[in-house]
């Protein structure tokens, strides 16, 4: 196997080409950005500044828009990874990791194709990761060096409540199909907390490699140049600034959130997360959502017509459309990071909260757009597209099936101008 991939690698008509790379995540970050950044003014902010010879109300403008936070990338072969400079070198470590957290090579435990050649639905088994995008540098407050880690995941126990409630509010005959194992689980939180220290305790071994991803990520991503696109990126937000009505004294920092993703951090590589992602420990199959069909579905139409359930978010699912595939492993990703105390190796995307905003919303509201094969705008996925000719994702196919998309998040912020923080309107 991995000598077809080099052979592929090298051979410039073939899979090699089927790949983009930091300069084009950016171009296709700066493409999406006017159907994506949604700036809008949404208030004012009041403060009280006091000095010994009274008292003041200060102002600022409140806005909300979004930030192209995250590049997920789903892919079949960790040897042709769609990113190919930074989620490709990334890739060889998580290669590496998962390779010694299943005891087999990878290739031979994830591979894409039919399940079972005489069904109609073919199974798909798909790789994914989640890396800062480098273009959160034009708005951003500090970065960091992020790799996954295990603290969400030794904190997922704690979450048991609230999945036993969702299980309650669930058909009682449901329960019946959930394995023993997992049943388990429920009924002995303590036998839980055990799996989930020993998935951690051996996951840590692993920590040295694991956080080589980070500075693998960023030493590999800034070699490329793309300074002046991110000056580009910056341009338009302050164009949309001025669009919108917020200009004025202050500078664009006035009027705009920063991010709180980090260039190239590496919140999520679905290999190093193999215990999870490949269901060896199958602990996503305690939601409710792993069996009721229809219920926390990918779909605009309330499940009557999908793409895929986002649970349980491990890496093989029914979707006969590839490009529709990556989609629901994309939200799949999304998901995970964007949520405390999930059962996965990851690092979650979280408001950094700089005291030098007062803050409405962060990293809410998720939407996505295609960065590789076509640069696309915005979008939520699950259109009910099955009495139409043509097809979401039609093509936008590649030759490796590899595709890349842009998660955008959004931000609410007023900036504070001083510490007393009055009110604001609306």
């Amino acid at each position: 196997m991995r000598w077809l991939a080099a052979i592929a690698m090298t051979w410039s008509g073939g899979l090699a080409s089927a790949q983009t790379d930091t300069m084009g995540v950016v171009s296709a970050t700066l493409s999406a950005a006017p159907s994506c950044l949604s700036y809008r003014v949404t208030g004012v902010c009041f403060f009280l500044r006091c000095t010994m010879y009274g008292c003041t109300v200060e102002t600022s403008i409140r806005v909300s828009h979004y930030m192209p936070d995250v590049v997920v990338s789903s892919f079949n072969d960790q040897y042709i990874h769609p990113w190919r400079d930074v989620g490709g070198a990334v890739s060889k470590i998580g290669e590496k990791v998962g390779t010694a957290e299943i005891s087999q090579p990878l290739d031979a435990s994830g591979n894409t194709g039919e399940a079972n050649q005489s069904t109609a639905e073919p199974t798909t088994n798909k790789s994914a990761d989640a890396i800062g995008n480098p273009v959160v540098l034009a708005n951003n407050v500090s970065t960091n060096l992020v790799v996954p880690g295990v603290s969400e995941l030794m904190s997922f126990p704690s979450t048991l409540p609230q999945i036993m409630a969702e299980w309650a509010q669930a058909p009682a005959s449901l329960i019946s199909n959930v394995p023993d194992a997992v049943a388990g689980w429920m009924r002995n939180p303590s036998s839980l907390m055990s799996t989930v220290s020993g998935a951690g305790n051996l996951v840590g071994g692993m920590m040295p490699d694991i956080g080589s991803m980070g500075p693998t990520a960023s030493s590999t991503g800034n070699q490329s140049n793309f300074q002046g696109q991110i000056e580009q990126f910056r341009t338009m937000l302050e164009g949309a600034t001025s669009a919108a009505g917020s200009s004025g004294g202050g500078g664009s920092n006035e009027f705009l959130c920063p991010s709180s993703a980090d260039a190239f951090g590496v919140y999520f590589q679905s290999d190093a997360d193999s215990y999870f992602w490949r269901s060896i420990i199958p602990l996503e199959l305690l939601y409710v959502g792993s069996w009721l069909p229809g219920y926390k579905e990918v779909s605009k139409s309330g499940g009557l017509t999908t793409w895929g359930s986002i649970y349980p978010r491990s890496g093989e699912l029914v979707q006969q459309h590839p490009v529709k595939a990556s989609a629901v492993f994309a939200k799949r990703v999304s998901t995970i990071i964007l949520n405390p105390a999930q059962p996965h190796i990851y690092t979650r995307l979280k408001g950094k909260s700089p005291n030098s905003y007062i803050w409405f919303a962060q990293v809410a509201d998720p939407k996505f757009s295609m960065v590789y094969p076509t640069a696309s705008g915005c979008t939520t996925f699950g259109d009910n597209d099955s009495v139409s000719l043509t097809s979401y994702g039609d093509g936008r196919t590649t030759a490796t099936n590899g595709h890349v998309w842009n998660l955008w998040t959004r931000y609410e912020c007023c900036k504070r101008k001083t510490e007393i923080y009055l009110f604001a309107v609306p």
